[in-house]
This record gives C-alpha cells, structure tokens and sequence, in this order.
C-alpha cells in the first residue's frame, strides 16, 4: 500500500515557501530526513526536517485551519537548523510533535524528486 502520509501538508508547504518570507523556497528541498503528521476533524499540521540542495538543514512547521464552511487559512514557519543537530524539539506543556517524528520519507522525496524533474 503506497504511504500518503505527509504529502498533503508538505504540497501546500512546496507551493508556499517564499524565499523572501521562509529564506528558502520549494525548489531549494533535496530531501526530507523526518517528518510528522497530526490531523484533527478542523485542522492538519505537519513538520518536516528537510536537507536544502546547498547543503544546510532547516525544520519546517505547517498548520492548516479547514473549519466546516470557514475560510482555510494555514501557517507555515521555517528555521534553518545547525549542522548535526538531532530533530527539533519545543517546550511547554503540551507534547511536542503531536505525532510521531517518521524517518522513513521515502514517498516525500519521490514528490520532491517528481517536481524538480
């Protein structure tokens, strides 16, 4: 059964990414190293830890509001992070990520690989 998980946040990721606004765009992905999902009834949000084409590092944050008959609206949120540094982690209460991190995005960078060819 081919995975589908993550490919819906991170086309919205690829068709948003600004260079002006995020430091990077779409086309600047190489591959993704891990990700995770969450999806509720009015909302999805993913994070992606990516490897740009020159080489640094950087975690992509995406929320998406899809309320029943409401404007979407969707947040997308970048750091470039150091070198050899293990997978984002955030503070606070609430567990963080709300899913599991994957390192297995082998059908991310099939998407990746099919937009750049």
């Amino acid at each position: 059964m081919a995975r589908i998980d993550g490919l819906y946040e991170l086309g919205h990721v690829l068709d948003v990414l600004d260079a002006d606004t995020h430091g990077f765009t779409g086309a600047d992905l190489h591959r993704v190293e891990a990700f995770w999902t969450f999806s509720e009834m009015d909302s999805s949000s993913a994070g992606f830890v990516v490897v740009l084409r020159d080489g640094r590092r950087a975690y992509i944050d995406f929320l998406h509001w899809h309320g029943f008959e409401q404007d979407e609206d969707f947040r997308i949120a970048t750091e470039l992070l150091p070198r050899g540094e293990p997978l984002p982690r955030r503070g606070g209460p609430a567990p963080w990520p709300p899913g599991e991190w994957s390192s297995a995005p082998a059908h991310l960078d099939r998407m990746l690989a099919s937009r750049s060819a």
